[in-house]
């Protein structure tokens, strides 16, 4: 299905692998040019010639969420590469498992600092652009965990993903009138790093809890954030979509 995006311009955070590489590989088929932003210097040049075989232009952008100038540095040379950021993924983030007693706050403020933070940080960025031009879709990744009880998740990724939530809702209010789409994704397990990186007793223990049992694909994942950044989510704003199998359903 063509979604209409050719000739757009995207940024996408955490780009440089798992769901931010899916997004960028899928936006490139779209005839999308995409800006690949990420803490590490060679996964991105693998999502870079990913989008490039895809037939699409790329750049690649080193990014700390977690750093003011960094974030902002990374928005401008988005922007200046074809003067505009048409669309924002925010798909960096840091996962964390582990109780209460087990979050040090050195741990709590990085885990903020990078999910919570550095998106709000990418989206105070790339938004004046937006408004101005009237026209930009903005979609925020944040978790099954941020809507419901956590099975592993630490209580500092829980609060993180629960206030990308209440911060996409919040930035679509405010920015609704000037034709500016802001949406979130709240996936359950998923074929990621975080989940397949954990120890295979508790990769079983987060299957157990899927109702369709198995993990969600990043194809899966990614292609319902290109669809809500697409115009065929045109009159959709504030809402976060989940994707996770049957695990939480409302």
């Amino acid at each position: 299905m063509d979604l209409g995006m050719r000739g757009r311009v995207a940024l996408v955070t955490g780009g440089g692998g798992g769901i931010g590489r899916e997004v960028a590989t899928i936006l490139a088929r779209e005839g999308v040019d995409v800006a690949v932003a990420d803490l590490r210097p060679e996964p991105t040049r693998g999502t870079v010639e990913a989008v490039e075989a895809a037939g699409a232009g790329a750049m690649a952008i080193t990014i700390d969420m977690t750093d003011d100038a960094s974030v902002r540095a990374a928005v401008s040379t988005a922007e200046e590469w074809h003067g505009r950021v048409d669309i924002l993924v925010n798909a960096a983030g840091i996962y964390h498992v582990g109780t209460y007693a087990e979050v040090t706050a050195q741990a709590w403020d990085l885990m903020q600092g990078v999910n919570l933070r550095g998106t709000f940080l990418a989206c105070q960025a790339v938004l004046p652009g937006m408004v101005t031009r009237r026209r930009g879709a903005i979609v925020n990744l944040a978790s099954i965990s941020g809507r419901t009880r956590s099975t592993l998740a630490a209580p500092s990724y829980v609060a993180s993903k629960a206030g990308i939530i209440g911060l996409t809702m919040s930035l679509a209010m405010q920015v609704a009138s000037a034709g500016v789409r802001v949406n979130a994704v709240a996936p359950g397990p998923t074929e990621t790093e975080m989940i397949l990186g954990l120890p295979e007793e508790l990769q079983a223990k987060v299957l157990a809890t899927i109702p369709i049992g198995r993990l969600a694909t990043t194809a899966e994942v990614a292609s319902t954030i290109v669809f809500l950044a697409s115009d065929l989510s045109g009159s959709t704003t504030g809402e976060t979509v989940n994707i996770n199998g049957g695990a939480f359903m409302v």
